[in-house]
């Protein structure tokens, strides 16, 4: 039976329908510090309080164990059994710990996150001899994920890097933009504004009438309203 997990902040879930899909793939990208993995945390976060599992494929160099423990307000201890956090160190190895998830999927498991998911294959496309074989094996990798989704019934949540597209420095588009919009059900750019903590966000896919909202990145997470000074 499928489910909507929601992030708890009012405007982001009434940008995804609710919250993420379960059985669905949703891609999220932005700029560097735009809070992409805090939005990510945030659902998992959320899941952990209504007793629901995720699964963390983390490609940065920063474990993110410290920021869900922000936005929990409490140990990473405590919330280890329903929240596991795998980390590969290339593409390669990413690829294969994409093939073994079903390995670590349990009945609880209900959100498969990976950060950031294009962030070893930009490495990897320094080689223009293979780049045609990287492509493809992105192809293959988010194809997976999509399958993972629909076959167990879990929320997939990707997150990816941005390129500045050549009509204009200002704007951007998602790295391999082409594969994840074949495979994604829900698209979310997410952009760094003006004002302190700033954040638009726009859904892109699928186009509706609600498909913008500001939000702002504080110490706990997103938040719908205008944080105070202190904050």
């Amino acid at each position: 039976m499928n489910l909507i997990l929601p992030s708890g902040v009012s405007l982001l879930d009434r940008l995804l329908n609710g919250g993420l899909h379960t059985g669905l793939l949703t891609h999220v990208y932005g700029e560097a510090a735009a809070g992409k993995t805090t939005l990510a945390l945030q659902f998992v976060a959320n899941a952990f309080r209504i007793n629901f599992g995720s699964i963390y494929v983390n490609s940065e160099a920063t474990p993110p164990v410290k920021r869900l423990e922000q936005i929990m307000s409490q140990s990473y201890n405590e919330a280890e059994k329903l929240v596991k956090i795998l980390a590969p160190k290339g593409f390669d190895e990413q690829g294969e710990l994409i093939d073994n998830l079903e390995l670590y999927l349990r009945e609880e498991i209900k959100i498969i996150v990976v950060d950031t998911l294009t962030k070893f294959y930009r490495l990897e496309l320094e080689d223009k001899k293979t780049n045609y074989l990287k492509h493809r094996e992105l192809n293959r990798q988010v194809g997976f994920l999509k399958g993972l989704a629909r076959n167990h019934d879990v929320a997939v949540l990707v997150l990816n890097q941005v390129r500045t597209r050549l009509s204009g420095v200002d704007d951007f588009e998602p790295v391999a933009k082409n594969i994840l919009d074949y495979w994604s059900d829900y698209s979310i750019k997410l952009r760094v504004a003006r004002g302190t903590g700033e954040r638009i966000v726009k859904k892109t896919v699928p186009t509706d009438e609600f498909s913008d909202a500001k939000l702002y990145l504080i110490e706990r997470g997103f938040s719908s309203d205008r944080p105070h000074e202190k904050e």
